[in-house]
């Protein structure tokens, strides 16, 4: 006999906007990074060659980004009682990840250039370079709109990836004047060394962020002192312990706590619950929560763990 499963909250994400959008910038994507490899060649360009490897990471982080949001939006099962939410979330570490491993090839090879410089060809090269900004330029205007209508941790990290693609292609079109003006080589791979910093400093924000969810800490936007004072101003809650609050992915935040109720009031425990689960959803939007109630129970023979608490709440 097949199991049914009830949620009273979805696990699960529907994202069309994220979806398209993702679509769009891959294809774009992909067909610039060949232009770029061919002319980094062409030119001997470190900056190009940087940057077309950096594209095809982009590449890489885009088909990632896009098996999360076809992971994302699957119902739980008996196995996968939270669905497959957490996918994006890895999905978005291996982009930082993949960031954070570019820029430190970038910065190897511009130090080898400087080492052994090499002739570049600046007229070609700017050419790319431009395409490259404009390319850049509409694909980051395109994330920037998809993420306000839809909060996604991997359009934020694709984002990432092309403001360090855009970055790059003025760092090279910068390095193409210079050497055009000045005749100094070093130029360009003192500019890549510059701008594989930048990269390197992004890959590390995503793959943190997505650690820290990883390692279900409390979102940055809680406090969870402050949810907990909270829920112990609901009237005839004496405690809160055993509190845990995390999240899945990004905007998805779980909840579980044990609640101590005065027992004087045994029959309102469920009403406290709901108080305390309605105040939740109402403070801070959390509507996945699981509390168990623990009722106060007298001993007068010796001072218990809760009367302890009893008498700090009177008091």
């Amino acid at each position: 006999m097949k199991q049914t499963y009830f949620h009273h909250v979805e696990h699960s994400k529907v994202q069309q906007s994220s979806k398209r959008t993702l679509w769009i910038t891959l294809i774009i994507t992909a067909f610039f990074t060949i232009v770029e490899f061919v002319g980094g060649i062409l030119t001997n360009s470190l900056a190009l060659l940087s940057d077309s490897f950096h594209m095809l990471s982009d590449v890489v982080a885009l088909v990632l980004s896009m098996l999360a949001i076809y992971f994302a939006k699957r119902k739980p099962n008996s196995r996968f009682t939270y669905g497959y939410l957490r996918f994006e979330i890895l999905a978005a570490f291996l982009n930082g990840l993949a960031l954070a491993v570019i820029s430190v090839w970038i910065f190897y090879e511009a130090i080898m250039r400087i080492l052994y410089p090499r002739q570049v060809e600046s007229n070609l090269m700017l050419i790319i370079a431009t395409i490259g900004l404009i390319v850049n330029i509409i694909l980051t205007i395109i994330l920037m709109r998809s993420l306000k209508n839809e909060n996604n941790i991997n359009i934020q990290s694709a984002l990432w990836h092309f403001l360090g693609d855009l970055l790059n292609s003025v760092g090279v079109i910068v390095a193409v004047l210079l050497i055009f003006f000045t005749g100094i080589q070093l130029i360009d791979p003192i500019l890549s060394m510059v701008i594989s910093v930048v990269i390197f400093r992004g890959g590390y924000k995503i793959m943190y962020n997505a650690w820290m969810i990883l390692m279900e800490t409390v979102p940055k936007e809680l406090e969870a002192d402050k949810v907990i004072e909270i829920m112990k101003s609901v009237p005839n809650v004496l405690d809160v312990h055993e509190f845990h609050l995390w999240a899945i992915t990004t905007n998805h935040y779980s909840l579980s706590a044990h609640v101590v109720l005065n027992s004087e009031y045994s029959k309102d425990a469920y009403k406290s619950i709901n108080e305390i689960e309605d105040l939740l959803k109402e403070k801070y939007g959390l509507t996945h929560t699981t509390l168990q109630i623990e009722h106060l129970v007298i001993n007068n023979l010796n001072e218990s763990y809760f009367d302890k608490i009893k008498k700090e709440a009177e008091y």
